[in-house]
């Protein structure tokens, strides 16, 4: 016993001196910034892995928007989410396995097959390199919505969305301070702006503030509701705002929450009727800025979709020259020579472009044959949204958990036809969008049968014939 103490004691001391030897023979590394810069992430990443089903979502979220966002060191983020991710995603995998856990179930498997599609996609890319690189981004973010997700969510699902709510409503008084007093281009650009709050805070807000308990916690969540309305509306984002739209509509329909749909519309119309009292020349001209700015994007001649026209048949010209396996994952070749400059690890000018729809871009990377995994997922993923929708229509119960995650995904999905995340691993859209999504699928409540009423058996009545009913002579 003794013996093995003391060489405890010995491999501790020698492991020190090696330790102190290396700290020693590169003292010089430590005047380098990225290099300390690197060893504070990966203390970070230690601290998170110590606690993992508590810490590490949240780190993984916040290293993807801060790599999205205009803020100081945003460089670090963009590479640091990598790390971060295949860390998450590797450490989830050995934890999941060896630990009491939910079955997999379908969309999990669909999820394999999609990765093995993306690289397949990327064998007959013109940049395997990039694309396969690409490939790897999507396997490692669905092997994290497969298991160290579903590890944050499932048994602390009340610590889970309270931490949701608190940060929905810190984002939200954020960026109202930034856009409004301090930094208005945050986010990077409008759509950015609406696409964030449309998808990732308004629906998470919208149900915190139906099921708050309290008028000090409703009425924040209340205020912090409207400013995020305020800056969808402020983005001039129509995906947004239609997501936005839809998300309310849907909500309130399905609750029966029919009195709160009309007082929305109640309290739009009174806040434009104010504002044309008060400034009816700025009010005309507003409307007017509105209407061209989300009916036509500055593409007034090409119709309310002219924006949207070029990219869709530059996408469908694509297709066609490349039908079976697309032109790789994550690659959209323009035509130009990338020339020397030409990255072989992120996305250049000459290998992206807009496509004007998630479901074009997929289509377009992984081709016809490529893309049927990728929609069976969007199938058994809204079928998942549908499924709570029937059940908060049959219950008119607000307070299940799946119904946030249900009207974010429904937001994401409605979002997508006219922007181009769902798929690119890098956007943080896409990240919180797909890990949602499969913790709804753990979340979707089980159908509930309502009983029928049991049938009243009556002893037959005898028909008059005074009402024209014929009677039987026997």
């Amino acid at each position: 016993m003794k013996s093995a103490k003391v060489l405890q004691w010995a491999g501790i001391a020698i492991a020190l001196c090696v330790a102190l030897y290396l700290l020693y023979s590169h003292l010089q590394y430590f005047g380098n910034v990225s290099f300390l810069g690197a060893i504070l992430m990966l203390e970070i990443i230690i601290a998170c892995i110590w606690k993992y089903d508590e810490r590490f979502l949240f780190l993984l979220v916040l290293m993807f928007v801060w790599a999205g966002l205009g803020v100081p060191l945003r460089s670090a983020g963009v590479i640091g989410r990598w790390v971060v991710l295949a860390t998450g995603a590797g450490v989830g995998f050995i934890i999941w396995t060896n630990a009491p856990r939910r079955p997999f179930r379908s969309i999990h498997l669909i999820a394999f097959f999609c990765v093995c599609a993306a690289f397949v996609s990327a064998t007959v890319s013109p940049y395997f390199q990039m694309a396969s690189l690409k490939a790897l981004s999507l396997a490692l973010l669905l092997l994290y919505c497969n298991t160290g997700a579903r590890l944050a969510l499932l048994g602390r699902e009340d610590r889970f969305f309270r931490g949701v709510l608190w940060g929905s409503e810190i984002a939200v008084f954020a960026t109202a301070i930034c856009y409004l007093g301090l930094d208005d281009n945050i986010w990077g650009n409008p759509n950015s702006l609406g696409a964030a709050m449309s998808i990732g805070v308004f629906p998470i807000l919208l149900w915190g503030w139906l099921t708050s308990e309290g008028p000090v916690v409703k009425g924040r969540r209340l205020v912090a509701l409207l400013l995020c309305v305020y800056l969808v509306r402020f983005s001039i984002a129509r995906a947004g705002m239609v997501s936005v739209a839809v998300v309310t509509v849907v909500f309130c329909v399905c609750l029966h929450q029919y009195k709160l749909l009309v007082k929305v519309g109640a309290l739009i119309l009174f806040f434009v009727a104010i504002g044309g009292m008060l400034v009816p020349d700025s009010l005309n001209q507003q409307l007017g800025d509105l209407k061209d700015a989300v009916l036509y994007k500055g593409h007034k001649e090409g119709g309310m979709l002219g924006s949207r026209r070029t990219p869709w048949e530059q996408s469908i010209s694509s297709i066609k020259a490349h039908p079976l396996f697309g032109t790789g994952y994550g690659t959209s070749p323009t035509g130009e020579d990338p020339g020397m400059e030409f990255g072989k690890y992120y996305s250049t000018a000459e290998t992206v472009r807009e496509h004007g729809s998630s479901y074009m871009t997929i289509a377009e990377w992984v081709g016809l044959l490529g893309v049927a995994p990728f929609l069976g997922l969007l199938v058994v993923t809204a079928s998942n949204v549908w499924k709570v929708g029937a059940w908060m229509r049959r219950t008119a119960d607000p307070t299940n958990y799946a119904i946030p995650l249900a009207m974010v995904v429904l937001a994401g999905l409605v979002h997508a036809s006219f922007e181009d995340w769902l798929f690119a691993v890098g956007s943080y859209l896409s990240v919180v969008f797909w890990i949602f999504a499969f913790l709804l699928a753990d979340l979707v409540p089980d159908a509930v049968v309502v009983p029928a009423a049991p049938a009243i058996s009556r002893a037959p009545r005898p028909i008059s014939a005074d009402y024209g009913a014929v009677v039987s002579h026997r």
